[in-house]
């Protein structure tokens, strides 16, 4: 295995493992929709309307494990066929939906920023939520092509479009040594999950023992968790992450990271 397909799988497996160290035996419906993302990429299917119709029938066929904010951005889509024009709310939920782009398109940065924004924007169109999965995105990029720095790009890729500047403030504190936590008040849980989760990648070194601090057991923190697990799995690739931690489904895991970096999606995807 190269070490690309080590660092791809790394983060899906971190991802999914970080979750779950969260939720314990809770059903997880909003890593379902992740998969289904990952599938259609993996398959070089980029229709976005066919993307919602399998969100949309995942949902109904099991409700289970979807945030709220989720819940009702899925139920517009079902009545309009077209995303909420305002936000639901600022949840990391679309920012752990949106992990597949950096697999597919981890060589193409133009498609991987709009991708990653016009994905997350399907459900949670706030600008701040949506440009929050591009930062996380572009940092998960470096890792798998095997940088460890990935402040300036991140700086660089949000401040060529118009991103909130609280966001860019966030990512200009990663490298500062830690201080208080990421506050959650009126920016939301999207933010304060980016920057905790960039900042553990970026200074701890161990990717067990962050991930162990980070995986605090309830759903709250499942968002900050899969985020953390996917940008510490893609750094140090899948033979960090402890065999012992066998709650997911490894080989699957493995094969759709496989097909994600494997298949060419450089081709625009379609909002």
């Amino acid at each position: 295995m190269s070490n690309l397909a080590f660092r791809a799988s790394g983060a899906l497996v971190g991802l999914a493992v970080g979750r779950a160290l969260a939720l314990g035996d809770t059903t997880d419906g909003g890593l379902a929709l992740t998969r289904i993302l990952a599938e259609e990429l993996g398959a070089g299917r980029r229709d976005l309307q066919a993307l919602t119709r399998r969100w949309v029938a995942s949902h109904r066929s099991d409700p289970r494990g979807i945030d709220p904010e989720t819940a009702a951005a899925l139920a517009h889509l079902a009545r309009h066929d077209a995303p909420p024009s305002r936000a639901a709310g600022m949840g990391s939920d679309p920012l752990i939906r949106a992990l597949p782009v950096a697999l597919a398109a981890h060589e193409s940065p133009r498609t991987l920023v709009s991708a990653t924004y016009h994905i997350a924007a399907l459900t949670h169109p706030e600008p701040l939520v949506a440009w929050a999965a591009v930062a996380v995105n572009v940092a998960l990029a470096r890792f798998l092509q095997g940088k460890r720095d990935f402040v300036p790009d991140v700086i660089d890729a949000l401040r060529s479009n118009e991103v909130p500047e609280p966001l860019l403030a966030a990512v200009r504190r990663v490298p500062l040594p830690a201080g208080a936590a990421p506050v959650i008040g009126e920016l939301g849980q999207a933010l304060a999950d980016a920057e905790a989760a960039l900042r553990l990648a970026y200074h701890e070194p161990l990717l067990e023992r962050g991930l162990r601090a980070m995986a605090e057991p309830g759903a709250a923190a499942a968002g900050r968790a899969g985020l953390a697990g996917a940008l510490l799995g893609a750094r140090d690739g899948l033979p960090a992450i402890p065999d012992a931690w066998a709650t997911v489904d490894r080989a699957d895991l493995m094969l759709l990271a496989d097909h994600l970096v494997q298949r060419e999606t450089a081709g625009r995807i379609s909002p």
